[in-house]
């Protein structure tokens, strides 16, 4: 798939962003989440739609990226703005630690490492030849254990519903950050691998849900008073990790990465 179909794909998901911003402010109820005007499985079908283009994108990339096998300035700097977005979260977090509970203390601090993990990713994107963010694979998976909390929490703790939308939008971008940050910390450590179709799903569809469907409503909400900045902290966070996941599945879109060549006595 050449690089201009992925930059439309990515179009079609800010275009479903911006309609998504003017249904929130025109035709959502944001004290309860509940939409005010037409039904409910048009917004789900309007998501369902673009992720189905983005799935027949990534049928269409190259299997083995050259972007995800070297340097990379475009994601180092994303998974750096990502970093900083998970780290003023934290901050935010540990600003109230003390009326924190059990969840949400632990909450902070993944977010924390979450925040470490993305500058250590980031800073590996600028070398010029592949290197592995860490010595060990641990810190990438210690890096998503905050998503993990944050799309059980989402999932399983917050009141949802099929009328619901900018909840079940927002559960859903947790789900996708998760699986885009799981994707990153797979190709971080084997670039060699034939991953490139997922890491541009799990990019573009962290993209549309995280920065284009779940944001505008933490954002609304944020500016009428019914979201605390807390709220808007973890949004802001997603939103980033979708960012990143754009530029992710924009590079995945390339040329393929050269095979290594076989050695002389054609092992």
């Amino acid at each position: 798939m050449k690089r201009i179909a992925a930059f439309l794909l990515l179009l079609v998901a800010a275009t479903a962003g911006a309609a998504r911003w003017l249904d929130v402010v025109n035709y959502t109820d944001l004290a309860t989440g509940f939409v005010t005007w037409g039904p409910a499985w048009a917004r789900y079908a309007v998501a369902g739609g673009v992720l189905a283009l983005l799935a027949l994108g990534a049928l269409l990339a190259p299997r083995r990226p050259a972007a995800l096998c070297g340097q990379s300035t475009a994601q180092g700097v994303t998974c750096f703005l990502a970093g900083f977005g998970f780290a003023a979260l934290a901050g935010t977090k540990l600003a109230g630690w003390a009326a924190l509970d059990a969840f949400g203390k632990a909450c902070a601090v993944l977010y924390l490492v979450s925040a470490v993990w993305m500058l250590l990713l980031g800073r590996s994107r600028f070398t010029p030849e592949f290197e592995a963010p860490t010595g060990s694979a641990l810190w990438g998976v210690a890096g998503t254990l905050s998503l993990y909390l944050l799309t059980i929490c989402r999932f399983g703790l917050a009141p949802t519903g099929m009328a619901r939308v900018d909840a079940n939008f927002a559960a859903l971008a947790a789900l996708a950050a998760l699986l885009f940050t799981a994707a990153q910390a797979k190709v971080a450590y084997l670039p060699g691998g034939r991953s490139g179709g997922w890491v541009f799903f799990t990019g573009s569809a962290a993209f549309l849900l995280c920065s284009c469907l779940a944001f505008p409503g933490a954002l609304a909400r944020f500016l009428v008073g019914s979201a605390a900045p807390a709220d808007l902290a973890e949004a802001a966070a997603l939103a980033l990790v979708g960012l990143c996941g754009a530029v992710y599945a924009f590079g995945s879109a390339g040329a393929p990465a050269r095979e290594p060549e076989p050695a002389a006595d054609g092992t």
